[in-house]
């Protein structure tokens, strides 16, 4: 009754970044099936991040633990963007506002923590800050479309949902969606 979910993004390029990634995720999966709520699983695993430290390297990861039995969702975030809400029973979408320092950069880091009721019908988006600073020529993609997006397509059942914001998204960069 249980699923972790977890969008992260790491600082830098190349092998450096690509193997700091793996590597927090790697111990954020190992950390995730000890069902340590999403805060406590942020802080250690930013103390394992720390031990492991690479000068320049953190990354950003939000972490949810979607309790499908009690309908509720336990977020807890470490500088990625707010995930999405959309509340199915009122029409609209909101940004879940829970915001923590990136892993891998301080000692002693204590993460906060929500937890949101899930109704009937609500969606929530992950997203990281690649997708609303894409820009099409000097136009940024932006928060505001990808919460009206998610309002307009909700409806949608999730898989659909999430290739039709993919499909917007594609659009506004002037990109061929794939069949």
């Amino acid at each position: 009754g249980l699923l972790g979910v977890a969008t992260g993004d790491v600082a830098g390029k190349g092998v450096p970044a690509a193997l700091y990634a793996a590597f927090a995720s790697g111990t954020i999966r190992s950390r995730a099936f000890e069902r340590r709520a999403p805060a406590d699983l942020l802080q250690r695993v930013n103390r394992t991040l720390r031990r492991k430290s690479v000068e320049g390297l953190f990354c950003t990861v939000a972490y949810a633990l979607f309790d499908f039995p009690e309908r509720t969702l336990r977020l807890a975030n470490s500088g990625l963007p707010h995930p999405l809400h959309y509340r199915a029973a009122e029409g609209r979408a909101s940004a879940l506002d829970v915001s923590g320092l990136p892993l891998g950069t301080f000692d002693g880091v204590s993460y906060d923590e929500i937890a949101v009721a899930l109704g009937p019908g609500d969606a929530v988006v992950f997203f990281s800050d690649g997708l609303v600073e894409a820009r099409n020529g000097w136009e940024e993609y932006g928060e505001q479309r990808l919460l009206r997006g998610l309002e307009v397509h909700a409806a949608l059942p999730a898989p659909a949902l999430g290739e039709r914001m993919l499909a917007d998204f594609e659009a506004f960069l002037g990109e061929e969606s794939p069949a």
